[in-house]
């Protein structure tokens, strides 16, 4: 992850990078490329043990699209223009994702993968027709199921769709990546259902200590976090300006993060740690260089210790104001 200096005064437009969302906006682009009128799609239930997801994933994220808009409206994806009408038509009928991010270890094969299941009501005769008359797309069988997916070469992206359930995946080579397998399924960890409640996205990575120290030393802070579990979810600032009130009328969002450690005690002292890094790093951040700017917003307040969690929470931010801090993580 490469942070570099850089000065945004209009967010609008950056580049989605990953872990963050950039499911969502991958299953866009194929409805995007076929054609077809918009779905909506799917939001785990609350109380989901395991999800229809493949294990072993770097990162598993959930989209509340509909009440995450002004979000997804500020950022673009693969030079993706979010104001496009037909990309606008898909989001206006969209309700939520859930997908699983796959980190490579193959030198040979580096880069990043992804699956996403959807629910909603789908073109999908529609969707049929137009990927049996392009050329981009050919039809497979799939060995999991035997049922029939669709699967574009140039794109790498696997297909399949009914009017309720849509499924995507991608491949980091030619082989395609069967979108009905999800093996025995992954395990929803404990608390996370509850840690998700009334947030428009939120995140859980399964081994996040390589992750976490990674974005610490690039932030020049000298802490070593061995975090155990990391939930992350965004929620919308209770009792936001209304816009027929005088001020600008922003919906704003507070990035919850939740740090699993090995014990009370060590969440009490990283907690400390994290106050002495603040305070050192208050006069940096008011300058323009990344790192710097991205430890003030994720260091706005001190960090609290609750049992052997480690909580931080941010200062309610505008979308544009998030747009930046998602454009900081690039794994």
């Amino acid at each position: 992850m490469d942070i570099v200096r850089k000065k945004r005064h209009n967010t609008r437009g950056v580049t989605l990078p990953l872990p963050f969302i950039p499911v969502f906006f991958l299953f866009v682009a194929l409805l995007l490329s076929c054609r077809t009128a918009p779905p909506v799609i799917p939001e785990a239930e609350d109380e989901a043990v395991f999800i229809p997801l493949e294990p072993g994933g770097f990162a598993y994220v959930f989209i509340d699209v509909e009440n995450a808009r002004p979000i997804i409206d500020t950022l673009s994806f693969r030079g993706m223009d979010t104001s496009d009408r037909q990309f606008q038509r898909i989001l206006d009928s969209t309700q939520s994702a859930m997908a699983a991010v796959f980190m490579s270890q193959d030198e040979e094969s580096p880069g990043t993968r992804f699956r996403l299941v959807a629910q909603g009501r789908y073109p999908s005769g529609r969707a049929r027709i137009a990927m049996r008359c392009s050329r981009h797309w050919r039809g497979r069988r799939s060995q999991a199921s035997g049922d029939r997916y669709w699967y574009s070469p140039t794109a790498r992206l696997s297909v399949t769709m009914n009017r309720r359930e849509a499924k995507v995946s991608t491949s980091l080579c030619e082989t395609p990546v069967d979108p009905f397998y999800f093996g025995s399924g992954t395990l929803v960890p404990d608390g996370f259902n509850e840690f998700r409640r009334g947030a428009v996205v939120s995140c859980w990575l399964e081994d996040p200590r390589t992750f976490i120290n990674q974005l610490l030393r690039e932030m020049n802070l000298n802490i070593v976090l061995p975090a155990e579990q990391l939930f992350v979810r965004l929620t919308p600032v209770p009792h936001a300006p209304n816009p027929t009130e005088p001020g600008d009328g922003e919906l704003r969002y507070m990035a919850h993060i939740q740090i699993l450690v090995a014990n009370p005690l060590l969440a009490r002292n990283l907690s400390i740690a994290l106050f002495v890094a603040r305070t050192m790093l208050a006069a940096a951040a008011t300058g323009d260089n990344a790192a710097a700017v991205l430890a003030s917003i994720l260091l706005a307040n001190p960090a609290t210790a609750t049992g052997s969690h480690l909580h931080i929470r941010t200062n309610p931010m505008s979308a544009e104001e998030i747009s930046f801090l998602v454009g900081q993580f690039s794994p």
